[in-house]
């Protein structure tokens, strides 16, 4: 008796992870009604939700051995599924809602971001060994999220679309906020600082007050140090190769 019960609460750990996974597109519908409101600050809470969601279910279902305990439901497909949607629909239409590009290429651009990102989430091997992300991995989200909170020029966001789809298709490694083995503390570390300055940002301080700038400062140097360990690693692998 006690072994079936034992079974049976591994069971709904390890479906509880799924349900886990599931709220992030539910999150994602509750942005889109922040995006039809008009209110960009509420969209982008619930897409920083949507990513937390996304970077710590992972640890979960490993935790929990959802592939042992709960095998009828594929945790990958389900994870692209709602990845899919927040990280490139939502951001799509954040686009094509908001204006963040000139007219006359904004229809062509999200386009091929559509397009890049169905080979990203398609290729099998988009993970490499050591866990980091086998070029750009599709982190529209983010790019909208900095292109708000910069306030950046039309063209200087389709420079960084453009420079990112090409990313997309080349052998760069980018940084899982968990579960790189190198820089792993360092990158937790900048990922929180990211997290937690760009809340402040978008809700805890005045842009006139000093720590509004401090917030602003801190989130420009975790997205440098973020940038960075994904430069470092591929510059590693490269000279690897070449030795």
């Amino acid at each position: 008796m006690y072994a079936i019960t034992k079974r049976n609460i591994n069971v709904i750990k390890a479906y509880s992870v799924h349900v886990f996974t599931t709220m992030g597109i539910v999150c994602g519908i509750f942005a889109v009604k922040a995006l039809s409101e008009k209110n960009l600050d509420i969209t982008f809470l619930w897409l920083i939700a949507a990513l937390l969601i996304d970077g710590t279910d992972g640890f979960f279902a490993r935790k929990y051995q959802v592939k042992k305990f709960a095998p009828r439901i594929n945790g990958v497909i389900l994870d692209a599924i709602v990845d899919f949607f927040n990280y490139v629909i939502l951001p799509v239409l954040i686009i094509l809602q908001i204006g963040f590009l000139p007219d006359q290429i904004e229809f062509l651009s999200v386009i091929l971001i559509l397009c890049a990102s169905c080979y990203t989430f398609a290729n099998i091997k988009q993970k490499t060994e050591d866990n980091y992300f086998n070029g750009f991995p599709a982190i529209w989200n983010v790019l909208v999220l900095d292109f708000y909170i910069l306030n950046s020029p039309q063209m200087i966001n389709f420079i960084a679309i453009a420079f990112c789809i090409v990313l997309t298709f080349m052998p760069i490694k980018f940084v899982h906020p968990l579960r790189v083995k190198s820089y792993r503390l360092l990158a937790i570390l900048s990922f929180s600082l990211w997290g937690i300055s760009t809340l402040f940002l978008l809700f805890g301080f005045d842009d006139k007050n000093l720590m509004y700038y401090l917030s602003y400062y801190i989130w420009i140097l975790s997205n440098v140090f973020i940038m960075l360990f994904s430069v470092i690693r591929t510059i590693y692998d490269i000279r690897k190769v070449s030795d």
